[in-house]
């Protein structure tokens, strides 16, 4: 192993990443440029994206909707000053799993079990769950043949299947285009479905084939809401392969490719278009034929245990993709428990996703070798394939990527890593402030500072020009030192700090 802090040198290198059961190659696609005067990052968790701010929303990659009703850069609605928000709020359960905005500055919330919203003027969250249309607990979604079909559409029996949130209900959540939200939920999904019988992972018989996945939740005036259910399934395999179910991520694009949300799943890395999602017509048309309108399921990056890889598929290691944001150019980085990479932007759903590793302009992991040699997976470890765990990644305005990690599993002591486009710095997250090694999350604000939490002693705020670090914990700004997302909202200016912990949220906006 090469030793233990200081700068790490990676093959920076476009590879042909294997999309597990998609195979590989296709043709990179002409750069899309993005708009005038606006920058790249998503309002989702893991800190959204570097770049400046851009007019206000609508178009885009997923179609026009309404416009907000405040102009992004300027202060919004709230009063900018700290806020937290627990029982006396609302909020019902604990813990909070998410704290995030649309682009009309509503404030959504969510626990395990609830979705909650707070408007512009409110004091007092209102609580949503499966009786105002989420798919949780009894409201599951039906199907037909695997399409989804509304309540009066004919079915037989043996052709009904059934899609709903796992019993640990949301998972995470992120704010859309204007009164809208996404919410990401739990699954279930047993390992070894070998369906076809020829050990390529065919998971079509699964009876939870349908769990777990993503609503669409819009707010109607009435105060009611709209809510439709996002099926991930993975393009042009003849429905054969559903591997992307649980939502460990989301973050949505308001600034270069409006309106265009990425999901990342414990398989693979989605991407969506909510404006252009439609249902099936006739009810039995081909699944393909209306996913490729708005869904590309999925991409990638990978790595093999113990050796590097064949080009056979045999021993990959990739998914749980807790980390996502995007970058300036309205490109996706995603980071996982195994590896890391960038994919690039296509507007075309199908496209994206069937590039395969043309569509990656980095990806780290493979191939690496023993003495820590080769393209390292962010953090060095004992081999290739080995944990590395990464919690999240963000991209500061200067276009450094920094990443978490709740501690690699063999190999140095550090837990957060910066990526200047040409090698890796790691560091001790008590260097940054951080109480505890294992870092839950990291954001970067557009001053250039760095958010990193931990699980157990709230956050840190970095600063690396300085290298001075100022933490906010329970008692002084924090409902709860166990925090369990972060995320910045840059729509607004100053930005919002959203913290989810064990005991409630908070919106930050006056930061130390």
């Amino acid at each position: 192993m090469l030793g233990r802090g200081g700068a790490w040198v990676a093959l920076a290198v476009v590879v042909a990443v294997a999309v597990a059961g998609c195979g590989s190659g296709g043709s990179t696609p002409a750069p899309v440029t993005p708009p005038a005067g606006g920058g790249g990052g998503g309002g989702g968790g893991g800190g959204g994206g570097g770049g400046g701010g851009g007019g206000g929303g609508g178009g885009g990659g997923g179609g026009g909707t309404t416009p907000p009703r405040f102009q992004f850069g300027t202060q919004g609605p709230w009063a900018v000053e700290n806020a937290t928000y627990d029982a006396s709020a609302g909020i019902q359960e604990t813990p909070v799993v998410g704290l995030s905005t649309d682009e009309n500055q509503n404030r959504w919330l969510a626990t395990p079990s609830a979705l909650y919203l707070l408007r512009p003027g409110e004091t007092r969250f209102r609580r949503f769950d499966e009786r105002d249309g989420l798919h949780m607990g009894a409201n599951r979604m039906r199907y037909c043949r695997d399409r989804p079909v509304r309540p009066e559409t004919p079915c037989a029996d043996a052709d009904v299947s059934w899609g709903v949130a796992a019993p640990e209900g949301i998972r995470s959540i992120v704010g859309g285009g204007p009164d809208e939200v996404f919410v990401g939920y739990h699954a279930v999904h047993a390992s070894g479905w070998d369906c076809a019988a020829n050990g390529d992972g065919q998971d079509w018989c699964d009876p939870d084939r349908h769990s777990g996945k993503i609503d669409r939740v819009r707010l109607n005036a009435d105060g009611t809401l709209s809510v439709e259910r996002f099926d991930l399934l993975a393009g042009n395999h003849g429905a054969k392969y559903w591997h992307d179910r649980s939502i460990y991520r989301m973050v949505y694009d308001h600034f270069a490719h409006p309106h265009t949300l990425y999901a990342g799943t414990e398989h693979g890395v989605d991407l969506l278009f909510p404006d252009r999602f439609r249902w099936p017509d006739p009810p039995m048309e081909w699944l393909d034929s209306f996913n490729d309108d708005y869904m590309g399921d999925h991409l990638h990056a990978s790595v093999c245990k113990d050796a590097p890889c064949d080009g056979t598929g045999a021993n990959q290691r990739l998914g749980d993709w807790a980390g996502l944001a995007i970058d300036a150019n309205g490109d996706l980085w995603h980071a996982g428990r195994w590896a890391a990479g960038l994919i690039t932007w296509d507007p075309d759903p199908f496209h994206w996703f069937a590039r395969n590793g043309a569509a990656f302009k980095v990806a780290f992991g493979d191939p690496y070798y023993p003495d820590g040699t080769g393209n390292m997976p962010v953090f060095p470890v004992a081999n290739e394939g080995h944990d590395v765990l990464l919690t999240g990644v963000a991209v500061c305005p200067d276009g450094t990527v920094w990443f978490s990690s709740a501690g690699p599993a063999d190999g140095v002591m550090e837990t957060v890593a910066s990526w200047d486009g040409h090698r890796f710095t790691h560091y001790l997250s008590s260097a940054l402030g951080l109480g505890e090694r294992p870092v839950r999350d990291i954001a970067c604000l557009p001053d250039g500072r760095v958010v990193v939490a931990g699980y157990t002693t709230g956050i840190s705020i970095w600063d690396p020009a300085t290298r001075t670090s100022r933490s906010i914990r329970a008692g002084s700004g924090l409902p709860s030192d166990r925090v369990t997302a972060i995320e910045v909202d840059r729509m607004p200016a100053p930005p919002t700090l959203h913290v989810s912990t064990a005991g409630g949220a908070a919106a930050i906006r006056v930061l130390p």
